[in-house]
């Protein structure tokens, strides 16, 4: 017996167990892929009654499985030397309980979001009643639930700083630097956080390290020059304004910063 015949053989022999293990899908891919072994093997008569037999009893069983028959209500047809046909029917059975499989994925995940949604929201309300330590529960519970997800590191940072807790902000997003540390917006934020806590030459480098990464944005700018503003840093100040009306003249905040230092200077 060619090791191929007996590879196909032991996949035709476990369908049964497969199924008793509710692994419906492994379970058709073993018949699938046996069968196939054999349409590529010479097979002496006695073999050929023998699997026959074998393919027989594989699709009695596959028709009378539940869950397949949910999935899949169109019954299998064999007689032997119709192997392609069944072959055929095989292979559109794995299609639909792949595309089951993909759907049923992609509703878990969307029942995931609604939760991690919903905690937030939750979150962000007890911030509101300042209730903070409450909230930061919240999220140190998400981020064990969702340690990959970095989107969510940067929303609960957003949240601590609109809630004026700078200090927390910041380790959350030091959680999510270490998932991408090329990201402008950890340092656009991690420099507003230190500027609200008076940690000017912190803030300044996290700036200049947001500008290197995007030296194109006209906010990064703006906001670099805001905390010059605040340092009393008055050139640097002008540097910044006009550095973010060059990239767009119509920038009425930095136009409005460049106005006041300059009178500032006279």
């Amino acid at each position: 017996m060619s090791v191929e015949l007996t590879k196909s053989r032991n996949q035709l022999n476990s369908v049964g167990t497969l199924l008793k293990q509710k692994k419906t899908q492994a379970a058709v891919i073993a018949m699938y892929e046996g069968l196939l072994g054999i349409l590529r093997c010479k097979l002496m008569a006695r073999e050929k009654k023998e699997l026959a037999e074998l393919i027989e009893k594989n699709v009695y069983i596959l028709n009378n499985n539940q869950q397949l028959r949910e999935v899949y209500p169109i019954l299998l047809e064999y007689k032997p030397g119709n192997e392609k046909k069944l072959l055929s029917q095989l292979k559109e059975i794995i299609d639909v309980l792949q595309e089951d499989l993909a759907n049923e994925a992609q509703k878990q995940l969307a029942e995931l979001e609604r939760k991690k949604q919903e905690s937030l929201k939750k979150a962000k309300k007890l911030l509101e009643e300042k209730e903070i330590d409450q909230a930061d529960r919240i999220f140190q519970q998400l981020i064990k639930e969702f340690d990959k997800d970095f989107k969510l590191k940067i929303d609960i940072s957003d949240s601590l700083i609109d809630a004026e807790e700078y200090k927390k902000a910041i380790e959350y997003l030091k959680l999510a630097y270490k998932d991408n540390p090329q990201s402008v917006h950890i340092f656009n934020r991690l420099g507003m956080a230190l500027r609200k806590l008076g940690r000017f030459a912190e803030a300044e480098k996290a700036y200049l390290q947001a500008l290197k990464l995007n030296p194109k944005d006209e906010y990064l700018y703006f906001n670099i020059g805001r905390l010059y503003l605040e340092n009393k840093d008055w050139e640097k100040a002008i540097q910044m304004s006009k550095k973010a009306l060059e990239l767009n003249p119509q920038f009425e905040q930095a136009q409005k910063m460049l106005s006041f230092v300059q009178k500032k200077l006279k």
